[in-house]
């Protein structure tokens, strides 16, 4: 019978074969390559909805539940490592004869024990996130990747974010309409160039780093043909607000915060004076709602009234609610800015009730979103003259110097009484004042460009533009929100700044505790600040907003064990590539010579 002190014995050695198996140690590293391959190909530590998104429900949830989302912070991969430290030292003792020469290979394999070690401490205690912070902010806490927010043990203040330039390189660019083909152009000042694969040609005549539109408003002619009104609106004895009406552009004036809304009118008869001056034509357009069945090709445009309902084909629509800006619609409308309007309605159709946003900013958003009625089209149409305010100021005025200026409020005419230049009125019991300081028949707009300095700012072109309906000549502006189009409307010119121009990013850090300092540094790129066991890179930043600092925040207390493995490989390559070959030179050369003494 075997001994039960043989029997453990026995067990014993079978466990150290195991972990000293070179088998084990291929099987392992396998297991892990497959590990990171994986790691690789399924994006890790992301939102769960973004794995569903991804992979379906079912899916994620089964990669989730084998932390397959996770995979480095994952327990079994850790085990992995476990495993291999242990296989690693098993190894490293089992081969070790006690000789001088096996220096370099005990410091190699026990680097490798000091990295993995500090790695799974990395992995299990460490952390990593980001932080977002403002110049001028402090912050206590970061993220981690996959939104968690975690505590600092201290303050973090960001005194200044320091953005440093490339100068911005500009190109110019052609497109011709017929042929979709965009080409870039030299912007060598006298060049004649032609715009490849057309009959246009254009040449630069002038350039200007720094340049300036100027606006001058001008009386073309004594004949009515664009009538306008300089308009002055008075808080007291100060002027408030003051502009141009243009009767027949932008005749109308929204002042939100003083509840008023102001319009100018040109009238051509007596007829057209009577009804002008009437409560009801002063009401500003208001906000649509427009329905759309898609299969069947038909469309029908509702007042978007809150509290209304409409009946239209085999479908009721009730307004629910309507707001000026989405993100502010607790607040009265009379306080909101028209920053993101939508409509609330409440659909009521074949498959149940159904109720809806829809937005005048984003008129797809149904389609990104599930909704019953995928057949049913909604949009929101807010017109630019929209306007709740209680007081109107109505300026008409016609020829043969007719002149009446209305003040309306609540939809209801309060007084109505003949206006003359240069002449104050009140407007109604508000303590405010209005005055028409200038008229125009023909109202236009004389502009000229000026240089305002040598510096790169805002550069311009002067270009010269000749296709089949001759020359013409046009500034074109950097960064313009519409290209410079020729006469035929076919070719357009668009000058556009290319790519990044940031340089470097650095961010001005101090850290407080105990309502003291007691750390700080101007961080940059590959250069942190380090304090109480907490790392922090400068990782990024916001091109919408250059106050705006990111940080990738680190606590990693396995890194000492790191970077004493990394150091002991260095002397133990050092060992084993120089050092034991010069050992065994003069060990052989000390052999020989006791060979011959003997």
């Amino acid at each position: 019978m075997v001994s039960k002190k043989s029997a453990v014995q026995s067990e014993g050695s079978l466990l150290w074969g195991f972990f000293t198996s070179v088998k084990l140690a291929v099987v392992l590293i396998f297991l892990i390559a497959l590990a990171c391959g994986l790691g690789t190909f399924i994006v890790q530590d992301k939102a769960p909805e973004e794995y569903k998104a991804r992979f379906g429900e079912g899916l994620a949830g089964l990669l989730q539940l084998a932390q397959f989302t996770h995979i480095f912070s994952s327990y079994w991969f850790t085990l992995l490592l476990v495993l291999v430290v242990a296989n690693l030292a098993c190894c490293t003792i089992a081969r070790w004869r006690g000789t001088l020469l096996q220096t370099g290979f005990i410091l190699t394999h026990i680097s490798i024990i000091l990295i993995l070690l500090g790695s799974i401490i990395g992995l299990r205690v460490g952390q990593k996130g980001v932080m977002w912070i403002a110049e001028g902010q402090k912050m206590e806490q970061f993220h981690l990747r996959d939104g968690t927010p975690k505590p600092l043990p201290f303050e973090i203040h960001l005194d200044a974010f320091i953005t440093e330039k490339h100068p911005p390189k500009y190109d110019l660019l052609s497109y011709v309409k017929d042929q979709h083909k965009e080409k870039s152009l030299s912007t060598e000042v006298g060049r004649p160039q032609s715009v490849p694969n057309s009959s246009y040609a254009v040449t630069i005549k002038d350039y200007i780093p720094d340049a300036a539109l100027l606006e001058e408003a001008v009386n073309t002619s004594e004949e009515v043909k664009n009538p306008a009104i300089f308009v002055q609106l008075y808080g007291s004895e100060t002027v408030a607000v003051e502009g141009w009406l243009v009767a027949n552009d932008r005749n109308w004036y929204v002042d939100r915060k003083r509840d008023l809304r102001l319009e100018y009118r040109w009238v051509n008869s007596e007829e057209e004076l009577k009804k002008a001056q009437s409560a009801n034509p002063s009401s500003p357009s208001r906000p649509k709602l427009i329905a759309r069945l898609k299969e069947k090709g038909v469309s029908q445009e509702f007042q978007a009234e809150v509290g209304k309902d409409f009946a239209w084909e085999g479908y009721n629509l009730k307004i629910l609610d309507f707001t000026l800006d989405f993100t502010q619609r607790m607040k009265p409308l009379k306080e909101q800015q028209p920053n993101n309007p939508a409509i609330q309605v409440e659909m009521d159709g074949p498959q149940g009730k159904e109720s809806r946003w829809v937005f005048a900013s984003y008129p797809d958003w149904d389609e990104m979103h599930p909704t019953k009625y995928k057949e049913l089209k909604l949009l929101c149409e807010v017109p630019q003259d929209l306007s709740f305010a209680s007081q109107q100021v109505r300026i008409l005025q016609g020829p043969n110097d007719q002149r009446l200026l209305a003040y309306i409020k609540e939809d209801k005419v309060v007084e109505s009484f003949p206006w003359e230049l240069e002449k104050k009125y009140d407007v109604g019991n508000s303590g405010q004042q209005i005055k028409v300081s200038k008229f125009y028949p023909s109202f236009g707009v004389k502009q000229s460009v000026v240089k305002r300095s040598d510096e790169l700012k805002k550069p311009a072109l002067f270009v010269e533009m000749d296709g089949p309906r001759g020359k013409t000549t046009e500034w074109v502006f950097a960064e313009a929100p519409q290209a410079t189009a020729y006469k035929d409307g076919n070719l357009f010119l668009l000058y556009k700044q290319m790519g990044e121009n940031i340089k470097d990013w650095k961010s001005k850090l101090r850290i407080v505790e105990g309502g003291k300092t007691v750390a700080e540094k101007t961080i940059e790129v590959n250069d942190p600040l380090k304090y109480g066991g907490y790392t922090f890179y400068q990782a990024s930043y916001d091109p919408q907003n250059e106050k705006l600092s990111g940080l990738q925040v680190a606590r990693d207390p396995g890194v000492l064990l790191v970077y004493i493995g990394f150091s002991s490989l260095c002397f133990g390559i050092i060992f084993i590539f120089y050092i034991k070959p010069l050992l065994r030179r003069r060990m052989s050369v000390s052999d020989t010579a006791t060979q011959e003494g003997t």
